[in-house]
């Protein structure tokens, strides 16, 4: 009798683990109260996804620039950019510009080399830009130019994740220009071009 009663106590013993361990299992497989089945990840995957940064991006910005130098040179701004990212540069890369004069048929077309960086961290409000490169100008259809172009601007991020952010830019502006007649015959004594651009982006 004692035999059969150690052997009972024996086997309830090692079955008591086993339906813990499958109560465990069916827990992980199934939200209290609901049947349906629920995939879940480990916790390394959900650490390595969001930590995840696509290393490129690319955006695109559409503003103004108010001409300072009292030139009428103020114009309408599209740019597009793409380049290197990480947690701390927003965009390491190339951009191009179409700046089309509000007044006239002027305009500009720049290629530049950038770099975007936050002031702070990843999640900093704040952000910093240059741009360095050469522009195409077209003063009249007669009239053609091409000089250095430069820029250096403050952002503000406005939303900002993994895959995609939006922003707001404050810059100044510089090309270089020389002097030329315009088409109704007038000399324009131009010595470079000083704007105060805002400008309104996102990128992906």
């Amino acid at each position: 009798m004692v035999k059969y009663l150690y052997q009972t106590l024996l086997f309830i013993t090692f079955c008591l683990p086993v339906q813990k361990l499958s109560a465990q299992e069916a827990a992980t497989d199934f939200e209290n109260g609901n049947n349906q089945y629920v995939m879940r990840e480990s916790n390394l995957s959900d650490i390595g996804t969001q930590r995840a940064l696509k290393p490129f991006t690319f955006g695109a910005e559409a503003g103004a620039s108010i001409d300072m130098s009292g030139n009428d040179l103020s114009s309408f701004d599209i740019d597009i950019f793409g380049g290197y990212r990480s947690h701390t540069i927003k965009c390491f890369g190339l951009g191009a510009g179409l700046h089309n004069s509000f007044s006239n048929n002027r305009y500009y077309l720049p290629i530049y080399a950038l770099f975007r960086s936050n002031l702070f961290s990843d999640k900093s409000l704040f952000f910093v830009d240059f741009r360095a490169g050469y522009s195409m100008n077209q003063m009249h259809k007669k009239e053609h130019q091409g000089g250095f172009f430069g820029a250096a601007g403050l952002g503000i991020n406005l939303s900002v994740s993994r895959k995609f952010g939006s922003h707001i830019l404050i810059g100044y502006n510089f090309y270089q220009l020389s002097p030329f007649t315009d088409e109704k015959g007038v000399y324009q004594d131009i010595n470079g071009c000083h704007l105060v651009s805002i400008r309104l982006g996102i990128s992906f």
